[in-house]
């Protein structure tokens, strides 16, 4: 399902969900200014509010995708993806789309290691018993502690909002399979615009491997978020993609 604001604006933003969220992610705190100087899409994943297709891994994603809304853009793009949807936007990359002016990975790496597939496992387990459960153990690896502190009801936020999404866990199940079929992400080496935003708290992905990406993206900057978690504050991350497309000329 696609979510397409201002189509008759000279470039277009696509943002991809983390795992287990819906455009709500986005709609909710996205700037005005964005909305008024791109066409701004906001992608479902199959299952989230639109029927569910069967897809094996990222690769698969990134093709369906691809017919299914990029090549029908013309105007440059520029892509956006959070955690589970950054790891789609690096299989993106390797589409050899021309039009792909620039990207913004937000708390992923390139490598999925032992420690995150053990993890993902045993959310699958816990999905398997109670799925308020699972947001609620979700959550607790992914939001800081001040967030708990100062919300301690995120978990049956997740659990609520995840069932005006999806009518079950199919969906869910489908992208923690396509997260652990994952080792490493072999990019296309390219010249692309590429900013890695992450907080320095971040227990879901491994600091050390984020370098590797250097391996592939040319111009890639790193913006590292003192005391962010996984889960980072809206503001700063959109304070911090507007930054990224404005230094770049891009549109703004």
């Amino acid at each position: 399902m696609v979510q397409s604001i201002n189509k008759n604006a000279d470039e277009c933003l696509i943002f991809f969900n983390p795992m287990s969220s819906d455009s709500r992610f986005w709609t909710t705190n996205i700037p005005k200014d964005l909305l008024d100087q791109f066409e701004v899409i906001f992608y479902e994943y199959p299952g989230y509010n639109r029927p569910f297709i069967k897809l094996e891994n990222f690769k698969e994603l990134a093709t369906y995708i691809d017919k299914e809304v990029l090549e029908n853009i013309h105007k440059p793009i520029h892509l956006v993806g959070y955690s589970y949807g950054g790891l789609l936007v690096q299989h993106l990359l390797n589409l050899n789309r021309h039009n792909i002016k620039s990207a913004v990975l937000i708390a992923c790496a390139n490598r999925i290691l032992a420690r995150d597939k053990e993890l993902l496992s045993v959310l699958k387990k816990v999905s398997d018993v109670d799925m308020y459960l699972f947001c609620r153990v979700l959550s607790l690896f992914s939001h800081g502690y001040e967030d708990f502190n100062k919300n301690p009801l995120i978990g049956l936020q997740k659990f609520s909002n995840l069932k005006l999404s999806i009518p079950d866990k199919v969906p869910i199940i489908q992208q923690m399979n396509h997260i652990i079929r994952t080792s490493r992400i072999e990019i296309r080496k390219q010249p692309t615009k590429t900013m890695l935003i992450y907080g320095s708290e971040d227990r879901m992905i491994d600091m050390d491997t984020l370098d590797s990406l250097h391996e592939y993206l040319e111009n890639l900057s790193f913006k590292k978020l003192i005391g962010e978690a996984h889960i980072i504050d809206p503001k700063k991350m959109f304070h911090h993609i507007h930054q990224f497309l404005k230094a770049a000329e891009y549109a703004i």
